[in-house]
């Protein structure tokens, strides 16, 4: 497996309890809470830079993490803040993965008009007047590349970093063969 790909993003849920009443936490920890704009409360992590959104449900979302370290960092992060509270959050904590984001760079130019023709056209998507990258969805695969003339690729919908890096060895694979 390659190592040559960037973590931009991971996207994860955990459930840190039963039920929230986040307009109290609100008011006792001193977290903004607009529940006319955002029906979550958004909890900005310094260390490490991740943005918890906690929902009333329990269920709280987890966004630009760049490890999974960070992502089991910041929910537990938010439980203790719960239970410092004395909102009784659930003592153990088990997110799950649910979109990493990772970025490739092939090394040279790529010519998408080219790329249209030669990769399998019921998995590509490019229409430049809307978007400068075309969109190739992997076979058997649940991630989807953004590939760029410049050859810099965005491959999403991956639900590990296994998953992630498997997705990079199949876009290298399918592009060297056509290129």
């Amino acid at each position: 497996m390659t190592n040559d790909y960037t973590v931009v993003n991971i996207v994860a849920t955990a459930r840190l309890g039963e039920y929230f009443d986040l307009i109290d936490i609100s008011d006792e920890l001193e977290i903004y809470y607009a529940p006319e704009q955002f029906p979550g409360m958004s909890i900005k992590i310094k260390e490490p830079k991740v943005c918890v959104n906690l929902f009333r449900s329990g269920q709280a979302v987890a966004t630009g993490a760049k490890t999974v370290e960070a992502v089991h960092s910041a929910f537990s992060q938010v439980r203790s803040m719960l239970d410092e509270g004395g909102y009784n959050p659930f003592p153990e904590i088990d997110p799950s993965l649910s979109n990493v984001v990772i970025t490739h760079n092939m090394g040279q130019e790529l010519n998408l008009a080219n790329l249209t023709l030669a990769l399998p056209m019921m998995r590509t998507e490019w229409e430049p007047e809307q978007f400068p990258g075309l969109i190739f969805r992997l076979e058997d695969h649940p991630s989807v590349c953004l590939i760029f003339s410049s050859g810099k690729c965005v491959i999403t919908g991956s639900s590990s970093l296994q998953e992630a890096e498997q997705a990079v060895e199949i876009l290298r694979e399918k592009l060297l063969a056509v290129l």
